[in-house]
């Protein structure tokens, strides 16, 4: 019904617009939309990122003044971000999630854009899964090749959709994100299948690679750099694989992350936060990432 009320209320210029993104989405796994945000948009998103730095930064400085661990913190403050250090500099923080419970006025924000274009994209009605931002100052490590769904397996939905926000400039040397390109093309790698279409590729359990894709796979695989601009959003699912490279530059890379789920799928939001609060090391939640976790 949603899908017939939507088709009815466009023009067939707009119609031809949705079923060509909807066809490129479907085919490839992403969609890089340039110009998403306007300029003043941007300057927005950018204070919201540098108010986020300034809290993550005043919650690792509160952790290491009271020698109260960082989790303990994030569990006893009301409100407070989920803040995640890097595993090799742990003055500097890698991420930081739960925004919008932390930061209400981008609610309304997120909800009145990005969620409802993949309403509109796919004919039904999203919800929001999870939050971040990765901050990737300047030296900042690398999110080496994966998949997202295995991270997410167990919060129900088969599949998500994240919308990354570019906030600074993307470039090969500030470590942009990398995206797995007809990477299904590939017959010879073996593949776990969730549901049609959808696969998950063996990767690494345990240890400092947890979750990344096995070597001898990446490199069957051709990648594409996102150089993307400020206010640009590219869309992918939770089955292409991605990384990114270290910061070499003298400035950071930050990006948004808002990932999705259908509404009839269930809403996760809460449980998944909820179960992150409580189990902050467990490696489900430091999947192909450059941070420390419990037996990673």
């Amino acid at each position: 019904m949603f899908l017939f009320l939507l088709a009815c209320s466009l023009t067939t210029s707009e119609f031809n617009y949705w079923e060509e993104q909807r066809g490129q989405f479907e085919e490839l796994g992403y969609l890089w939309i340039k110009g998403f945000y306007s300029p003043e948009q941007v300057m927005l998103l950018r204070a919201w990122s540098d108010k986020i730095a300034e809290s993550s930064n005043a919650l690792l400085s509160m952790s290491r003044a009271t020698e109260i661990s960082l989790n303990t913190l994030q569990q006893t403050i009301p409100g407070s971000l989920i803040v995640v250090p890097e595993a090799k500099d742990p003055q500097k923080v890698c991420r930081a999630e739960d925004l919008l419970t932390c930061y209400p006025e981008l609610h309304s924000f997120v909800y009145g854009t990005l969620t409802s274009y993949l309403s509109y994209l796919f004919g039904e009605p999203y919800v929001l899964f999870k939050d971040k931002i990765n901050f990737k100052w300047p030296g900042g490590g690398a999110f080496p090749p994966h998949q997202d769904f295995p991270a997410f397996e167990f919060f129900g939905p088969k599949e998500h959709i994240t919308a990354m926000v570019c906030i600074d400039e993307a470039t090969i040397e500030n470590g942009c994100l990398q995206i797995a390109h007809h990477w299904k093309d590939i017959e010879s790698i073996e593949k776990n299948v969730i549901q049609q279409g959808a696969y998950v590729l063996p990767y690494v359990v345990g240890g400092p690679s947890h979750g990344t894709i096995q070597k001898e796979i990446c490199d069957q695989i051709i990648w594409l750099p996102i150089l993307a601009k400020p206010g640009d959003v590219v869309f992918f699912n939770s089955y292409v694989p991605h990384y990114s490279e270290t910061n070499q530059s003298h400035s950071p890379r930050r990006a948004m992350f808002f990932t999705h789920n259908r509404l009839r799928d269930g809403e996760y939001k809460t449980a998944y936060y909820r179960s992150k609060r409580n189990d902050p090391e467990n490696p489900m939640f430091h999947f192909g990432t450059p941070t420390k976790a419990r037996n990673k």
